[in-house]
Formats: structure tokens, C-alpha cells, sequence
């Protein structure tokens, strides 16, 4: 009995040492080439996705005021005086609704009249922060700029601006035109790419600080350089225009990925957290280990049934065998008398086969002896 005891625990030892080394050999391996995937493909290629749909929902805004900069009606109406207040209003109407904006407008240089789609909203002048914005684009050598700042004429609704530099047709600066999206209109457009994608998508400038981004993003952080997971990798992430690494949070690791948006001047930071992950394939892992387990008991009920069973078969002829001195037949434990070679085959794995033994064969068969003999 010890002996059938001691073999089954070295088999059970074999299968849960053979299950658990299959099964945390392919977790690990798992985990690893997830890690790779996410590194190597995921991040970069959803960083890509995104940069497409930007440049058709946040881009759109950019082509439009460039065409509306080009625009040779707008420029003739220019260069014209301005005479005809309601031309401009009608076509800044029209741009609106045509491209489904939030706002569209122009501010002139000649007159510093700033006209959007129901008239003239006011005039702009230097001494004026809200008006900053313009003496600004006036002066600067970029074509435009995108910023987000509070829409006068829409009750100052935060609203993210195209500045788009105008010229003549000699090359002199005469205003600047363009038009705005909400911000919270850009939000949803976050938000749908962060459940479409199942990533942490946001916008953050050359400073660091955060310009957009989806309804989920912690407040208390404005500026990413200031927070430790970012600290580290500010002057890396202003010297390259993309960047991967990872950091680490009270849930686990968090890889990033980082787009510079050169359109924009913002940076695209696309984060996954490796957690939801990690725990798919660590459920996945406990299932393989259960159906091990599973296996391993069944394998060994069946082990400890054949053990049984052939202990059983070979313990049957152990001790006294009643035995006919005459017939040599033998008593079962049922009372019934049995060919011995009956008895055996039953309670053994033996089987017979019959001969003559040369005993047997003198006696009874003395003329077949002679015979052989003599041959």
C-alpha cells in the first residue's frame, strides 16, 4: 500500500510540475510578445489612425480658412474698401453653414472691423487683451496658428480657433480670416476616439500643458511636465516628433506613445494601460491551470482505479487456496469449484495453453515415447 501511495504522489508531483511550467512558460511568453505588440505595433499604428481622422475632423478647419485666405471674392471685397458690409456677412454665413463650423470670421487690417456671420462684431485694438490674439497673427512669419480662447460672439464659448494670415495680391498682409470649432465638440470627437481605440488620447503643447482632451482626463493635472510620470522624458519628448516609453501608476505599467502634430504644434499622447490587458491573459491563465487541475485529478482517479484493481486481482491468490487433493480443482470464494487453470485466468492476466508433459506422456502414452526414442 505505501509503495501504490508512493506512486501516485510521484505521478500527481509529474503532472502539476509538467501543467504548471507549460502554463506559466506560456503565460509569460504571452505577456512578453503582448508587450512587443503593444510597443511595436499598437501604440504607433493607433497614434496613425488617429493622425488620420484628425486631419479629416480637426485638420478640415485648417483647409477651410486656408481656401477662405485664398479666397479671391474675399480679397476683391478687400482691396474694394469694404463697402458692402452685408457681401462679407453673407459669405462668412455661408462658410459657416456650408462646413458646418462653429464660427467663422475675418478682421480686417484696413479697418481692424472684426466681421463675422451676423455683421460686425467690434472693432480690435492693442490695448485690449481679448484682442491680443490678432496683433499677434499680425505679426508672426507662420501662415496661421491654432488657439483656443473664449468666442465673443458666441456667449464666450470656449472655442479653438483657426488664424489664418491674409494677402493681397502683392504679397501685402491685409487681415486675418479662419474659423472655430467648441471645444467641447472636439471633446466628443476625443471621447470617440478613446472608446473606438480603448486608449487615453490628449493634446498637450511644447510646455507641456494640456489643450485638449476627453471628459475622463484627471483635473487636477494641467501640465504633464509637472506630474512624475512625465517629468523625466520633457526635453526628450521637445527633441524628437515621436516617442515611446512607459511609466508607472498605482494600477501598473502605462506605455505612451507621442506624435508631434506639426499642423497643430501640439503633441498627440496616446496612452494604454497595460492592467485590462494583464488580467485577460491572467484569467486565461487560471482557466489552464483549473483544466489542469481538472485533468490532473482525472488521471489520477483512473491511475488509482488500475492500481486498485490489479492489487485486488493479484491479492485474490495470495494466502490459502483450497485445492482438490484428487481432481485438483480449486474453490472460489463463492463456494464453486473451478479448473485450476480457469481459477488463474480469472483472477490473473495469464493465459493457457495445454501440452503433455513427459511424465504424463510415459505414462499414458508409453508407445509415442518408444517411438520418439527410437527415432
Amino acid at each position: 500500500m505505501k509503495k501504490d501511495k508512493k506512486l501516485i504522489v510521484i505521478i500527481s508531483l509529474l503532472l502539476i510540475v509538467g501543467f504548471l511550467i507549460t502554463s506559466l512558460a506560456s503565460y509569460f511568453v504571452s505577456l512578453k510578445s503582448l508587450r512587443s505588440e503593444i510597443i511595436l505595433n499598437e501604440l504607433p499604428l493607433t497614434s496613425d489612425n488617429i493622425y488620420s481622422e484628425i486631419q479629416r475632423d480637426l485638420l478640415r478647419p485648417v483647409f477651410i480658412s486656408s481656401l477662405m485666405a485664398t479666397d479671391t471674392f474675399l480679397r476683391d471685397w478687400i482691396v474694394a474698401g469694404e463697402k458692402d458690409k452685408k457681401q462679407v456677412t453673407k459669405y462668412l454665413k455661408e462658410i459657416k453653414e456650408k462646413f458646418n463650423t462653429f464660427t467663422s470670421f475675418f478682421v480686417s487690417e484696413n479697418t481692424r472691423n472684426y466681421y463675422y456671420a451676423d455683421g460686425v462684431l467690434k472693432k480690435v485694438t492693442p490695448d485690449k487683451e481679448r484682442d491680443a490674439w490678432y496683433f499677434r497673427v499680425r505679426e508672426m512669419k507662420e501662415d496661421y496658428e491654432i488657439n483656443v480662447d473664449p468666442d465673443m460672439a458666441n456667449k464666450d464659448m470656449i472655442t479653438i480657433f483657426v488664424n489664418y494670415r491674409m494677402y493681397d495680391y502683392d504679397g501685402n498682409y491685409i487681415g486675418a480670416t479662419g474659423v472655430g470649432l467648441t471645444v467641447n465638440a472636439v471633446k466628443i470627437l476625443i471621447e470617440e476616439y478613446q472608446k473606438k481605440y480603448k486608449r487615453n488620447i490628449y493634446f498637450v503643447d511644447k510646455n507641456g500643458d494640456i489643450k485638449l482632451s476627453g471628459s475622463n482626463f484627471p483635473k487636477s493635472i494641467t501640465n504633464i511636465f509637472k506630474s512624475e510620470r512625465f517629468s523625466h522624458y520633457a526635453d526628450e519628448m521637445l527633441s524628437h516628433p515621436e516617442r515611446a516609453f512607459n511609466y508607472q501608476n498605482g494600477n501598473g505599467i502605462v506605455r505612451v506613445n507621442i506624435r508631434y502634430i506639426s499642423e497643430f504644434g501640439w503633441y498627440l499622447v496616446v496612452e494604454q494601460p497595460e492592467g485590462e490587458i494583464i488580467r485577460h491573459i491572467f484569467a486565461t491563465l487560471m482557466i489552464n491551470l483549473g483544466i489542469c487541475l481538472f485533468i490532473t485529478i482525472i488521471v489520477l482517479a483512473l491511475v488509482s482505479l488500475s492500481i486498485k484493481a490489479y492489487r485486488n486481482r493479484i491479492e485474490t491468490l495470495h494466502g490459502i487456496v483450497p485445492i482438490c487433493s484428487y481432481c485438483k480443482q480449486v474453490r472460489d470464494d463463492k463456494g464453486y469449484w473451478n479448473q485450476v487453470e480457469a481459477y488463474i485466468a480469472k483472477h490473473t492476466a495469464a493465459e493457457f495453453s495445454h501440452g503433455i508433459c513427459p511424465d504424463c506422456m510415459e505414462k499414458f502414452y508409453p508407445e509415442y515415447v518408444d517411438k520418439t526414442d527410437d527415432d
